[in-house]
């Protein structure tokens, strides 16, 4: 058993006083190349990512099986699957010419290849994964820069619902347009020798 030992104030300030800040991060998102031309007036650059005002670091678990026959009074649970959260939230603030809302509108209705229009016989015929998924990235970083980040990579991500957003006559607020993605899993730079290439648009 590990025995109480007196620790310096020093010590303290470079450890449990030396906490990450939550307000400090970048969202890219890269849409597919496909998708780039139906996008009513929107070059995709800084400006989704500067209005990207909350985001959600991932979770994840493990799932496991259990065994009650090895050992005589004892049930163990052994793992056999890693498993991603389904979603992932991101809050935008929205403009005045409403790019957020278009360009996730237009997103999303690429996915289903809709036809915009009122006629009655109206159909649409889902796009397949690879023409609408790509890659979302989330860098969390420090406000000194010091190149202390930490960067998720969501891999074949697509956005799956568009929050609701109230609209009111009371006290006037900011729009805000909250996109889920789904995606299939998740890397970053923490699990492997060679961070990740940064999306440069």
């Amino acid at each position: 058993m590990r025995t109480p030992k007196p620790t310096a104030v020093s010590r303290l300030k470079s450890s449990i006083l030396n906490t990450a800040l939550t307000t400090h991060y970048e969202c890219w998102f890269n849409p597919p190349e496909s998708l780039l031309g139906l996008i009513p007036g929107a070059n995709i650059d800084l400006d989704y990512t500067l209005s990207c005002m909350e985001a959600s670091l991932p979770g994840t678990s493990l799932a496991t099986a259990e065994l009650t026959n090895d050992f005589t009074g004892i049930t163990e649970r052994h793992v056999h699957r890693r498993q991603y959260d389904t979603t992932s939230s991101f809050t935008f603030l929205v403009d005045r010419d409403y790019k957020q809302i278009k360009f996730f509108e237009t997103w999303i209705g690429y996915i289903v290849n809709e036809q915009n229009s009122q006629n009655l016989n109206y159909f649409y015929r889902v796009n397949f994964p690879k023409q609408y998924q790509t890659t979302i990235y989330i860098n969390k970083f420090e406000r000194d820069y010091k190149g202390r980040n930490l960067v998720y990579e969501f891999l074949n991500a697509y956005p799956i619902s568009i929050n609701a957003m109230p609209v009111t006559y009371e006290a006037a607020q900011t729009l805000k347009c909250t996109v889920n993605f789904n995606f299939s899993r998740y890397i970053t730079n923490a699990t492997r020798v060679k961070q990740a290439p940064y999306p440069v648009f």
